[in-house]
């Protein structure tokens, strides 16, 4: 083939880009999106990423039709049923000491004794590999979990392939270009004269669709022969070709911009969704620290009961080594002494699991040793009395405002399937104009022009896909009228709740708080005619036990309070993580580096 043929179709075939370009194109039309739109939605900027760092190459066991499975091999049974039956005997504790009998050699009587089984027992878990635990507290944890949180990713993901979405339907608007290239080898047998010749072909040109239907395309085809033989001549032909489509009843007007105009608002959506994901994860966040922090004073509280015990057995010792109780009082003493040993156990352990679950919900390693810090948010408590929470909430829900437009989309979609019933009327045209056949492709000739134009039309003879769309759209109308309903009744329900929940944590403070000062008391009165032989150590365990519930409903409250209060705001729609809304809005910024004084380094 002539060289000159290649040179002229060789910048067709480099016009290609990388992946590169294309995902670095993306990430540019994508990110210009999300921030006219979070700007619009929210009037504020969160943060969204969606990098790619995963490799793309595929593995052939990607397509084995059953992956393979790790089975973890053969053990013993961690635990089994006993068949051993127990030991029957009568109830109650038995006599430690009995008379004209010495104690064993380790006194567990003894409350230095008693304090130093109580320390090798409240060890808990494997050592620490060593280090300093890192110190956490609630902004430094939110701060931490938006920057690793798995499921925070992933809803950043969904709304950039939202946003991406959004680029698709935008460009299907946009003059599109194409180009083809083809070469193509023509032979025969002996019956067409051994007839051979190669041939080169290139197009190009944009196709343009238009908003209200149809499409208009512009092409321009360049052919090149080159004979392989003295049966075949040389040859080459160029044309100029523009064509389009319109249609007048099926896909004309406003349904052609269904999908441009469905992707847009599902992009809105997906904003408010991800704003309502933000909110309630921060909720999250709070509601596991306040808990952490309450646990950790309930150890606190157990400690301390723990203590005022082993004095209640050092005090029952005495007075018994004095005559004035009965041995049995010791053993009361000692039996809740023991008691209280347990209950600092079980809380230090359900303390650390739920220090993991909430590790696992930061996005943290969960071997990693870290000291949360107790802080307490200074919240505004609502005016409950002078607001009217539903009627914010039925203001500022963002959920409640994306089902009432959907309401509208589902609307759209009964016109846009009604219009899939009509018959199929399209206005068709085309021109073309070439070179002559003794003439080279660049000469192209008026004289060699063609044009048609007419109608086609096609009846609705078969639409019962169309009919069935059609009804799915009224029943969907139908079903988004039913969720906005019921999205209003389920805010009315929330608002209620959490304005009762702020109320009910406002009255078990005041009364825990004088639940405190009674069971103090109660515990000093016991305390003192224990002294004077007027009760039993029963009395007295009952005041500590009194004292320490007083205490853990008391803390528990507090931090309910606190939680609340988020909730309450969440609920009613009035929690802004705008960065300028305060520190813990501060805290969900991703770009925020001035965070880091309670987080971990990583």
């Amino acid at each position: 083939m002539n060289c000159r043929y290649f040179t002229i179709l060789l910048p067709f075939t480099l016009l290609a880009c990388s992946p590169g370009d294309y995902q670095r194109a993306a990430d540019r039309q994508v990110n210009q999106l999300l921030a006219d739109r979070k700007k619009q939605t929210l009037a504020y900027q969160p943060q969204v990423a969606a990098p790619t760092t995963a490799k793309t190459q595929v593995a052939s066991a990607a397509y084995n039709k059953i992956p393979f499975t790790r089975i973890a091999p053969p053990t013993t049974s961690p635990m089994e049923m006993r068949d051993a039956a127990p030991e029957y005997g009568p109830l109650g504790p038995q006599m430690l000491w009995p008379s004209n009998t010495q104690p064993p050699s380790e006194d567990y009587s003894a409350t230095d004794s008693l304090r130093d089984l109580a320390a090798r027992r409240l060890a808990l878990g494997p050592p620490s590999p060593g280090g300093k635990a890192a110190e956490i507290d609630l902004l430094g944890s939110v701060h931490y979990a938006v920057q690793h949180s798995r499921p925070y990713q992933d809803r950043m993901e969904d709304l950039y392939l939202a946003a991406l979405d959004v680029t698709l339907q935008r460009h299907l608007f946009d003059p599109r270009p194409f180009v083809r290239t083809s070469y193509t080898y023509d032979g025969g047998q002996a019956d067409v004269n051994h007839r051979s010749a190669l041939t080169a072909a290139a197009s190009a040109g944009f196709r343009q669709r238009l908003p209200y239907g149809g499409e208009i395309v512009a092409e321009s085809l360049v052919q090149f022969v080159d004979a392989l033989n003295q049966n075949t001549a040389d040859g080459q032909s160029a044309s100029l070709a523009l064509s389009g489509t319109i249609p007048l009843l099926r896909g004309a007007g406003m349904v052609n911009l269904e999908g441009l105009i469905g992707s847009e608002r599902t992009l809105v959506y997906a904003v408010r969704n991800f704003e309502i994901y933000r909110r309630e994860f921060v909720v999250n966040i709070a509601t596991q620290y306040f808990r952490l922090i309450n646990q950790q004073q309930q150890i606190a509280n157990r400690k301390l009961n723990y203590a005022s015990l082993a004095l209640l057995t050092e005090r029952t010792q005495a007075l018994y080594a004095a005559g004035r109780i009965s041995f049995l009082e010791v053993q009361r003493s000692l039996q809740a002494q023991l008691v209280a040993e347990n209950q600092i156990i079980d809380s230090e352990e359900r303390y650390r699991s739920a220090l993991d679950d909430f590790k696992l919900y930061l996005g943290m390693p969960v071997h990693d040793e870290i000291d949360v810090q107790p802080v307490e948010m200074s919240l505004d408590v609502p005016d409950l009395q002078h607001q009217d929470a539903i009627e914010t909430g039925m203001k500022f829900r963002l959920d409640l405002q994306t089902a009432q437009d959907q309401i509208d989309d589902a609307r759209r979609q009964v016109r846009v399937a009604a219009n899939g019933l009509q018959a199929d009327l399209d206005l068709v045209a085309s021109g073309q104009v070439g070179n002559r056949a003794d003439t080279v492709a660049q000469r192209l000739d008026n004289r060699t022009g063609t044009y048609s134009a007419g109608v086609q039309l096609d009846l609705p003879v078969d639409r019962l896909a169309e009919r069935n769309d059609y009804r799915r759209s009224l029943i969907q109308l139908e079903r988004a009228n039913r969720h906005y309903v019921q999205t209003r009744q389920q805010i009315t329900a929330d608002v209620r709740s959490a304005a009762r929940g702020i109320r009910a944590a406002q009255a078990t403070l005041q009364i825990q708080l004088r639940g405190i000062e009674l069971a103090r008391r109660r515990l000093d009165f016991a305390n003192e005619l224990l002294i004077q032989g007027k009760v039993n150590a029963r009395d007295v365990v009952e005041a500590q036990s009194s004292l320490l519930s007083a205490q853990d409903a008391y803390d528990l409250a507090r931090s309910n309070l606190q939680i609340q209060v988020l909730v309450y705001l969440r609920d009613t729609g009035t929690l802004r993580l705008d960065p300028n809304a305060g520190a813990l809005a501060l805290a969900m910024d991703r770009s925020n580096n001035s965070v880091n004084n309670s987080q971990p380094d990583r």
